[in-house]
């Protein structure tokens, strides 16, 4: 990894990094600040337990997962569907600036006219695209407790503290395979889509498999399967065989992405 590099590259991402957080800190704070009001009106809770199973499904809720939780609210809410597809999009987006919008540009190319090796370049870039990840999800984590703290909701903070490092796991996936598509297509527009056509379809993999149960196998192709947030945050799911199993899968890819890049005709 090149130090120079990697500072100049984390200048330009740490004002969108600071918008994305402070945008998730304060909408935590609103959940928060709303849960205890909701919880006291048993109307909601009746309401909430009634659903049918296909709307359980759409905002990320198992079928037989309790309703009348803070950590079914939040998921609901938050974890399961808005949070996850926004790192994903953040994800996707950045792996896509920090490499094919480069070649477009031409500022790779002058990068490579340097004595810097193109593994350090990629090692770099994967370095800025990570760290950004672990900050996002480490605030995100961090405005939870705050916000429990002041509003007098009880958590146990060490499931929060598992679904953060299960969050960093299963993000990191999907920005590294976004990664891999910078570095094939090298062409940004060809690499977003691709990028964002895989994920959006694990996504409606996951929502489809959820509708009947004739579909449900549908679920077990879904990388979104590998995120059940309520599970982990009530403590009915351990986290460790998927977090594990998840960051061999961004090996993976981190070998093949480095292989395809080193090998990729670019002009200098």
């Amino acid at each position: 990894m090149n130090r120079a590099l990697f500072r100049a590259m984390y200048k330009q991402y740490r004002k969108k990094v600071a918008a994305i957080s402070t945008g998730i800190v304060l909408y935590e704070g609103l959940l928060t600040w709303v849960y205890p009001i909701i919880a006291k009106n048993p109307a909601v809770i009746e309401v909430a337990e009634s659903m049918p199973s296909t709307v359980k499904t759409v905002f990320g809720i198992s079928e037989n997962a309790r309703t009348d939780t803070f950590e079914a609210f939040i998921s609901g809410q938050f974890y399961a569907r808005i949070w996850v597809m926004l790192m994903a999009l953040y994800g996707i987006q950045t792996a896509n600036a920090l490499l094919a919008k480069m070649v477009e540009d031409g500022s790779l190319a002058l990068l490579l006219s340097t004595p810097v090796s193109r593994s350090e370049i990629l090692s770099t870039q994967m370095g800025v695209l990570l760290s950004t990840n672990a900050i996002l999800v480490a605030v995100t984590i961090a405005g939870l407790f705050i916000g429990t703290f002041c509003s007098g909701i009880e958590i146990n903070r060490w499931n929060y503290l598992c679904l953060g490092v299960l969050g960093i796991a299963f993000f990191s996936v999907i920005e590294v395979y976004s990664l891999f598509f910078s570095a094939w297509f090298v062409e940004e527009e060809q690499a977003l889509t691709y990028a964002a056509g895989l994920t959006l379809a694990f996504y409606g993999l996951d929502i489809v498999g959820g509708l009947s149960d004739k579909l449900s196998w549908l679920k077990n192709l879904s990388l979104f399967q590998c995120f059940q947030p309520q599970e982990v945050l009530e403590g009915t799911r351990g986290t460790m065989p998927t977090i594990i199993g998840l960051s061999v899968v961004s090996a993976v890819l981190w070998l093949l992405t480095k292989k395809v890049f080193e090998k990729q005709d670019l002009a200098i």
